[in-house]
């Protein structure tokens, strides 16, 4: 197939470029999984229960907007950094973010239905309402804040001073998912590690490919 094949070797150098982070990604997701969702359970439904409790459910909005601000800012963001900037590193980082986006959120859906693990407000012994919407999707990781920290990271890695308020921007919408009674620490922890995973790969594959 020549040009037109998929190049796994591009993969492959990808992975091993960045691998230092791509194992503490593999890692921390197992963690959150295991040592969190599955054996250390009461920690998460403990913390999981006191952040939605601290919170009235008067201020539920403004966590709900957040937590949307954090999982769909890339839309508007690629469309600038596309349509309305001129420099070629700005087209780049548009098309990096987009392949970035799309990678995670295969990998949240692939991922979702294979753990099919529940949600806060899904299991009554925990006295938690979900407040501003009712997904029917399985907990595990969040995809939300997979989003947010996919931004992050590509931000982080191409545009220096804006990392802080993205980076921000990913902590507070995993905080509100919580808040909202619609995810475990365990699922924010994973969506986390989850977008770093996939920023990483793909930032690893542009900076292989132009010479292509």
């Amino acid at each position: 197939m020549g040009r037109a094949g998929v190049d796994l070797r591009s993969w492959l150098k990808s992975l091993q470029a960045s691998y230092r982070i791509i194992l503490i990604c593999i890692f921390g997701f197992i963690l959150a999984l295991l040592g969190l969702r599955l054996l250390g359970t009461y920690a998460d439904t403990y913390v999981a229960t006191a952040l939605y409790r601290s919170i009235p459910s008067d201020l539920a909005p403004v966590f709900y907007w957040v937590a949307t601000a954090g999982d769909l800012i890339w839309i508007p963001l690629v469309f600038w950094l596309y349509v309305l900037r001129k420099d070629n590193h700005e087209w780049t980082s548009s098309l990096v973010l987009a392949v970035a986006m799309v990678t995670a959120m295969v990998l949240t859906d692939l991922l979702k239905t294979a753990f099919n693990l529940p949600r806060p407000f899904q299991l009554p012994a925990l006295g938690i309402v979900a407040r501003g919407e009712i997904p029917t999707n399985p907990g595990f990781p969040s995809g939300h804040t997979t989003n947010a920290f996919t931004v992050a990271t590509v931000i982080w890695s191409r545009y220096a001073t804006w990392r802080a308020p993205f980076v921000a921007l990913a902590i507070a919408t995993g905080v509100s998912m919580i808040i909202l009674g619609l995810h475990f620490p365990s699922d924010v922890i994973g969506g986390a590690f989850l977008g770093i995973f996939c920023s990483t790969f793909v930032l690893g594959l542009a900076k292989l490919r132009p010479s292509k």
